[in-house]
């Protein structure tokens, strides 16, 4: 077909003529195609247009299944957990000592209670579990030892000068929550302390904590800043490594000092874990306690009841130390009492009289 003899006004009538009802053919062929794809597209088989308009193109190997099960893709279901069902009443916020709190269904995600819950504040050592996750993207050598930095910063646990292995640091930070441990890892690890705490609000905005901001690894400066729904997010991160799960279910820590010729022992800050707080729950699975003037008394933790049922708490701004942790555990039980999990007998209750 030569479209140019058309565009040009070509003489010859009957070449003329011929390429006139060339191109009518032409047409009726452009409006066959867009039929086919329209009525392809609209059932929802496009594969089956494309093998008619370039049928030795397709199918493609990996397309073979579709093809032999005629067009049609089919997707398997999916077999989600069934978020907790609240049977009993929501209580008011005043009911929990605490600034803000939330509690979060681990296997679903669901959020079954919060206080305040995207308000920021002040987190403090809470920090530690951010440098936590960012001290082990460098994959650090545990058996290596270092000296404690010179930071003037409160500490109970650390001389500066002493050498430890990281390992030891590693659980002094996490278990005793020392601050002198944290920075001088924050400083092992080979990064400048600018870049390490760059790489944490990196690391922030990676698993989606877009309200939260660090200033510095041990969460002594008040700039240290979250919400209850971003810790949520996390204790879960934190937890899912299991350098960081284990090191938080250790209650004690004994440390020995070459340098001054002196044992030094620490307990847990987990005033649940170690029971000192008495609860109900079947297992504490980790948790982190932080404190500054600033921040008030704050607490984040896993428990389980004994049914496997697991929940994610953040108490913030707790007024009294020990109210972080009665906060968390009376907000843990609220929720086991007053939600009902899908794999739970359904109680029924008999009728009065009977």
């Amino acid at each position: 077909m030569n479209f140019l003899d058309i565009q040009s006004g070509a003489k010859d009538r009957s070449n003329t003529w011929r390429n006139i009802l060339a191109m009518g053919m032409f047409v009726v062929a452009l409006g066959g195609i867009g039929w086919s794809f329209a009525s392809s597209f609209s059932s929802g088989k496009i594969s089956t247009f494309i093998a008619r308009v370039t049928p030795e193109g397709f199918p493609l190997a990996e397309d073979k299944e579709v093809v032999k099960a005629g067009g049609d893709i089919t997707v398997e279901p999916m077999n989600l957990p069934v978020p907790p069902k609240l049977i009993g009443e929501l209580v008011p916020a005043s009911t929990f000592a605490a600034e803000g709190l939330i509690v979060k269904d681990v296997e679903t995600g669901a959020l079954l209670y919060e206080k305040r819950a995207y308000d920021q504040r002040p987190i403090a050592s809470i920090t530690k579990l951010m440098s936590a996750l960012v001290i082990l993207e460098k994959s650090p050598d545990w058996t290596t030892s270092t000296i404690v930095v010179s930071d003037t910063v409160p500490d109970t646990h650390m001389y500066a000068g002493d050498t430890y292995t990281l390992e030891e640091l590693w659980r002094a930070a996490l278990v005793g929550s020392s601050n002198k441990a944290i920075l001088t890892l924050a400083d092992a690890v080979g990064w400048p302390r600018d870049a390490f705490i760059e790489r944490m609000n990196q690391k922030a905005r990676e698993l989606g904590m877009l309200d939260s901001l660090f200033t510095d690894p041990s969460g002594l400066d008040a700039g240290n800043v979250s919400t209850p729904s971003d810790l949520v997010i996390l204790l879960n991160e934190a937890l899912s490594h299991e350098d960081i799960q284990r090191t938080l279910l250790i209650t004690e820590v004994q440390l020995f000092s070459k340098e001054r010729n002196k044992q030094h022992h620490m307990w847990s800050t987990n005033w649940l874990l170690l029971g000192w707080i008495q609860h109900g729950f079947a297992n504490i699975l980790g948790g982190k306690t932080g404190y500054i003037p600033e921040s008030g008394y704050n607490f984040t933790a896993r428990i389980e009841d004994i049914l496997g049922h697991q929940l994610d708490i953040v108490v913030l701004g707790a007024t009294v130390h020990e109210d972080r942790f009665t906060v968390l555990r009376e907000a843990g039980e609220w929720a086991f009492e007053n939600y009902q999990w899908d794999d739970e007998p359904i109680v029924e209750t008999s009728p009065e009289g009977v």
